[in-house]
C-alpha cells in the first residue's frame, strides 16, 4: 500500500488491537488520532495503552515508537480539528461513545454521529481512498433470526447507542469521496489466547461485574437463604449471545482491507454463538450464586430479582432473541476468516471468566 493508515479511537479496546495488527501485518505508518487527555497528553497515553496491549496480548517486537505518529484530534470539531494531514490511504474510524441511556443522547449524538461526520470530512481532506467504519452487529436492533450484511434502514433499535451507530452507518453509506467499508463486530471480549482485555470492560464483563457486586451486597445485607435461592431473570435460555475476541476482530478487519474489497458491509461475528442458559448459568456459578431461573414473567419477581433486573437493564435485549449474523460478504472477501475458525465453548468461556475474576482481585 502507498500511504498511511489513520485510526481514530486508537486508545480504545478495538482501536488499540487494530493498531497492533496494522503494525504486525503492514510496513505502513499508522497515524493515531487521539483526543487530548485531562492528565496525560495524547502521545503519552497512546504509548501507555499500546505498550500494555502489546504486553497483555503477547504482541512483542512491534515498532510502535518508530511507525506510530500521534495527532491530537477532537471528534466535536470539523475535520476533527486536524489540519494538514495528507498521504492517508485508509482511514479507520473506531472512536465511539458506548453509553446507551436516554440521558446520554446528546453526547452520543455529538460523538457517534457528529464525530463520524467530522471523520469523513478529515478522511476526504487527507486524500484517503477508503474509509473503514467500525460499527456494531447490533444495529440489527430488534430483528431476529437471519441478519444479512445490508443496511438496517428503518430497523427498531433497543437503545440509544444502537440508534447512534445506525445513524452513523447511514452517513458512511452516503459518502462519495471514497470507497467505504462498514465493519460490524458483535460483543467484543478479550484476546483469543491470553484472554486479556485492554480497554473498556463492558458487555460480558459488565454482567460479570454486576454479578460480583450483587453477590457482595447479598453477603453483607442478605441471608444464607438469599444466597442459595435461584434468582429469576428476564432472559431466553435458548437465546444466542455473539462474543468475539478483540484480536480476531482486528485480524479480520485488516484481512478485509488487504483483500482489496472495494466496499461493503462485513459482519465480524462468530458463526456459533454461546447459548444464554448454559453461559449465564456458568457466570452465576463462578460468582458463587445459584444458576438462575429464566422467565419473562416479571410479576413473579421478588424485590431482589427486581433490583438485579434494574442493574442489568441494558443487557436484557441481548439475552433474548436468536440472531444469526450472515457472513457472506466477509467470506467472499477473505475466504477463511479468523473468527470462523475460533472454537468457543463453555471451557473457553471459563477461561475468560477466570481471567476477569483475577483482574478484579488485583
Amino acid at each position: 500500500m502507498t500511504g498511511a493508515h489513520a485510526v481514530t479511537g486508537a486508545t480504545g479496546l478495538v482501536g488499540a488491537a487494530l493498531v497492533l495488527e496494522l503494525l504486525a501485518r503492514t510496513d505502513d505508518e499508522v497515524v493515531c488520532l487521539v483526543r487530548p487527555g485531562r492528565k496525560a497528553g495524547p502521545e503519552e497515553r497512546l504509548r501507555q495503552v499500546l505498550g500494555t496491549a502489546a504486553r497483555e496480548y503477547g504482541a512483542f517486537g512491534l515498532e510502535v515508537d518508530k511507525r506510530c505518529r500521534v495527532v491530537t484530534a477532537d471528534l466535536a470539531a470539523p475535520r476533527l480539528g486536524v489540519e494538514g494531514l495528507t498521504g492517508v490511504a485508509e482511514f479507520w474510524h473506531c472512536a465511539a461513545d458506548l453509553r446507551y441511556e436516554d440521558r446520554h443522547w446528546e453526547a452520543l449524538r455529538d460523538t457517534n454521529i457528529g464525530g463520524t461526520r467530522h471523520a469523513l470530512e478529515l478522511a476526504e481532506a487527507a486524500g484517503a481512498t477508503t474509509f473503514n467504519y467500525m460499527s456494531t452487529a447490533y444495529v440489527a436492533g430488534r430483528l431476529d433470526g437471519d441478519v444479512a450484511e445490508v443496511r438496517m434502514d428503518g430497523v427498531e433499535t433497543n437503545n440509544r447507542y444502537e440508534e447512534s451507530k445506525a445513524a452513523a452507518e447511514r452517513l458512511v453509506a452516503g459518502a462519495t469521496a471514497f470507497a467505504t467499508r462498514t465493519l460490524r463486530p458483535s460483543i467484543v471480549i478479550g484476546h483469543s489466547r491470553t484472554y486479556a482485555l485492554c480497554g473498556g470492560h463492558s458487555g460480558l464483563y459488565g454482567i460479570q461485574r454486576r454479578l460480583s457486586q450483587f453477590k457482595r451486597a447479598l453477603g453483607a445485607l442478605g441471608s444464607a437463604e438469599d444466597l442459595a435461592r435461584p434468582m429469576r431473570i428476564r432472559a431466553d435460555a435458548e437465546a444466542r449471545v455473539n462474543l468475539v475476541p478483540v484480536d480476531l476482530v482486528a485480524a479480520d478487519a485488516v484481512s478485509v482491507s488487504q483483500s482489496g474489497a472495494a466496499g461493503g458491509i462485513f459482519h465480524l461475528t462468530h458463526p456459533d454463538p454461546v447459548v444464554v442458559g448454559p453461559g449465564l448459568g456458568l457466570m452465576f456459578e463462578k460468582t458463587g450464586l445459584s444458576r438462575p431461573v429464566y422467565t419473562d414473567d416479571v410479576d413473579s419477581f421478588s424485590q431482589l430479582d427486581r433490583e438485579f433486573d434494574r442493574k442489568i437493564e441494558f443487557y436484557n435485549s441481548y439475552l433474548t432473541g436468536r440472531k444469526r449474523f450472515d457472513q457472506a460478504n466477509l467470506v467472499a472477501a477473505i475466504g477463511d476468516p479468523a473468527l470462523r475458525s475460533w472454537k468457543f465453548d463453555l471451557d473457553e468461556l471459563t477461561n475468560y471468566l477466570d481471567w476477569y475474576h483475577a483482574y478484579l482481585r488485583r
